[in-house]
């Protein structure tokens, strides 16, 4: 943790972001849910798949965002797991409100691991097909892609460059 202590404060973010990311999701995904990650290279959006993409902003000591995106079959999957129903039985209402919290619990452990004061927004959901997602002035910290069941899952966190 040497290096760690040397480093300008922008760089010990990254740092601090790139560790923590990981250790996040797997806490999350496999600890909470018991679905496995296993850390894949990112694989391309498929033309015409339905996506869905969590968000929350980290804002005070720092000002960034985590945002997870799913494919819609992951995202029903995922929503099934969280509140213990079948596929089938899971509507938009669920799958949005399980996204919602799953970028709500990796955000809040990334917000935890920050130095200082941060406050956590309200989580965002967007659903679409062959679209951009982007927080205009921010640059990606740290982009992690891993193979959950058949689907991509990849969680991203931006920090505003000031």
């Amino acid at each position: 943790m040497l290096l760690h202590a040397l480093l300008p404060q922008r760089e010990k973010l990254m740092l601090l972001a790139a560790i923590d990311l990981h250790e996040v999701n797997e806490s999350v995904w496999t600890s909470m849910l018991g679905l496995e990650l296993v850390a894949c290279e990112p694989a391309p959006d498929l033309p015409g798949e339905t996506y869905l993409f969590g968000s929350v902003t980290i804002s005070g000591a720092c000002d960034a965002a985590v945002m997870v995106q799913l494919p819609l079959g992951m995202a029903r999957h995922l929503a099934a797991t969280m509140f213990g129903q079948d596929e089938e039985s899971i509507g938009e209402e669920e799958i949005f409100d399980a996204l919602g919290e799953m970028a709500n619990m990796v955000g809040g452990n990334v917000k935890g691991a920050l130095p200082g004061d941060s406050k956590l927004s309200l989580p965002t959901v967007v659903e679409g097909r062959n679209f951009r997602w982007a927080i205009p002035g921010a640059d990606p910290v740290t982009d992690l892609s891993y193979q959950c069941q058949a689907w991509t899952v990849r969680t991203v966190m931006f920090e505003r460059v000031v």
